[in-house]
């Protein structure tokens, strides 16, 4: 399929799916349909990384779920009252003018004020993973973390340019809560640029807060970091034509995908990828799932 041909189809079959939700405490899941799709950014593109490449097609030949919007703080609490589940003894968090680990900081108190509504965050990658083994297990069905190709699979919903929104970043406020002249205001020390619009959030916001892409799903560039299944690699040579998750032993840093409050327009891209250590817990990454259907 040539690349025009690519766009025009993709871009034409890209709308909201079924949604479904398995549990009074589950996240509200959506469905995104079987496809191909460019993953990746090529050189040319504004901001690109090094790691982002080469692109390359995968083809799904299933749909499956996703989380609408991150996993909020509510359906987090859920599953650490079910569960136990301990807090950790510390976390990264915004210190005037950096990011420090903090002890005593946790998903309960990330450094800013949140409430249920607000995306879960100071998780490191086993709660992640711990969290989605609980939703498969409480509800029978096949919930996980997504695949980062499922993830930006589901974040452009066959766009090509670097958001959602087109290539312009400073329209990302129509669409995502990010670094900008909000952010930037409440918080000095942050040095990089802000895009040039207001979100009206300093840091996280409720989840579903901005309109969804055309598949129905909220928060691709910005509010919060996601956790992947992936193991990072430092590019896509040798990468899975069907998506397949990048796995290896006694991993030490996994994918996040998705931008965060803080984050500038660079890391903001459908494209740009980002890794952390499994057992780090950062005050702006949470947690997004997956569920193979049916």
């Amino acid at each position: 399929m040539s690349w025009i041909a690519f766009v025009l189809s993709t871009t034409a079959a890209a709308a909201p799916g079924p949604t479904l939700s398995d549990c009074a405490t589950c996240p509200e899941m959506v469905t995104i349909p079987a496809g191909s799709f460019a993953m990746g950014s090529p050189d040319s593109e504004p901001d690109h990384e090094a790691d982002e490449g080469p692109v390359h097609t995968v083809t799904f030949a299933e749909p499956f779920a996703i989380s609408r919007a991150e996993v909020t703080r509510g359906q987090y609490a859920a599953f650490v009252k079910a569960t136990g589940r301990a807090a950790g003894a510390s976390c990264s968090v915004w210190v005037w003018d950096g990011w420090k680990t903090v002890e005593g900081k946790s998903w309960q108190d990330p450094g800013f004020a949140q409430d249920d509504s607000h995306p879960v965050v100071c998780v490191d990658w086993f709660d992640a993973e711990a969290y989605a083994a609980w939703l498969a297990k409480t509800t029978g069905k096949a919930y996980r973390l997504p695949t980062e190709t499922e993830w930006e699979y589901a974040a452009r919903a066959g766009t090509t340019t670097p958001y959602i929104t087109g290539s312009d970043p400073h329209q990302l406020c129509r669409t995502d809560n990010g670094h900008d002249h909000t952010s930037k205001e409440s918080h000095l020390g942050m040095a990089w640029p802000p895009v040039d619009c207001r979100d009206g959030f300093a840091e996280t916001a409720p989840v579903g807060s901005f309109p969804a892409n055309a598949f129905g799903v909220h928060d691709v560039h910005g509010n919060v970091w996601e956790w992947m299944r992936d193991c990072y690699t430092p590019s896509y040579d040798g990468a899975s034509p069907i998506g397949a998750a990048v796995e290896a032993p006694d991993c030490k840093q996994r994918v996040y995908r998705g931008g965060g409050w803080s984050v500038e327009r660079r890391g903001r891209r459908s494209a740009n990828r980002g890794r952390y250590d499994v057992n780090g817990r950062y005050g702006q990454l949470g947690i997004r799932v997956a569920r193979e259907l049916p």
